[in-house]
């Protein structure tokens, strides 16, 4: 198996598909579709990594435990087949429980049709604000999220893992969100989530969510923004240099 294959499979199914927790509560269709279902599926690859997204109640929750409960199980034979799926490339998974429930994957198509427009935007979908702004909260959490898989998974990352300190780095796009943080615990693992920390080791403040959406994309000299003080970093400075490694890594393998 080739380890960029395992990576972005990793990628796809613990940093990308659980961002459909996101897209329920900020897209209203997207909730809707979500009201009508009721769905614990569960995606294994072969020698792979897998995840349990579950739908009840119009909220959406994933898990990567092993032993969570699932009415459909999807079977990937490779790597490469459910990055397929991911790329909109030909992608037939093999049902191996719950065939019942096959009938409920249409609906969850549209679901990750409409994650898919908002973190691979057009043009026009950015020039709506509101729809900027939701862009920037799945895209940060995404890209965290990513940061985390690669810390875990990626072995051109082992250097950047060992000099990365512990601790939680606040992201706050100013001046009203949206907020996410990462925090690292002391074995480097790192964990993710919407919202603000109380005493955050680190502080990384972007002024605004058109900035936002340009430092995500990549768009934006970084160097640039903070001699304009667009982009404002305190406290330990070290662990948002390692964790902007992390995520720059996540972010060319997603790309």
């Amino acid at each position: 198996m080739d380890d960029k294959s395992y990576i972005l499979a990793n990628l796809h199914l613990h940093a990308v598909l659980p961002r459909l927790e996101e897209l329920v509560k900020l897209d209203d269709e997207a909730r809707s579709i979500a009201q009508q279902m009721k769905l614990r599926v569960r995606f294994k690859v072969r020698k792979g990594p897998s995840e349990v997204i579950e739908i009840v109640d119009g909220m959406v929750r994933s898990s990567s435990d092993p032993q969570a409960r699932a009415d459909l199980g999807l079977f990937f034979l490779s790597c490469e087949q459910l990055n397929n799926l991911f790329m909109d490339k030909r992608a037939i998974p093999l049902p191996y429980k719950g065939l019942t429930q096959l009938r409920q994957m249409g609906r969850f198509s549209k679901l990750t049709g409409i994650l898919t427009r908002y973190l691979k935007p057009s043009e026009t979908d950015l020039k709506d604000p509101g729809f900027k702004k939701k862009h920037v909260e799945m895209l940060l959490m995404a890209g965290l999220a990513g940061a985390a898989e690669v810390a875990r998974c990626d072995p051109m990352m082992e250097k950047v893992v060992d000099r990365l300190p512990w601790g939680t780095v606040q992201f706050s796009v100013l001046p009203d969100g949206p907020y996410a943080y990462a925090s690292v615990a002391e074995d480097k693992t790192i964990s993710v989530a919407n919202g603000t920390v109380a005493d955050p080791t680190t502080n990384l403040d972007i002024n605004g969510v058109d900035m936002a959406a340009g430092v995500l994309a990549g768009t934006v000299d970084t160097f640039a923004a903070v001699g304009r003080e667009d982009l404002r970093a305190t406290g330990l400075l070290s662990l948002i240099d390692e964790l902007n490694a992390l995520l720059d890594r996540a972010g060319s393998l997603l790309t």
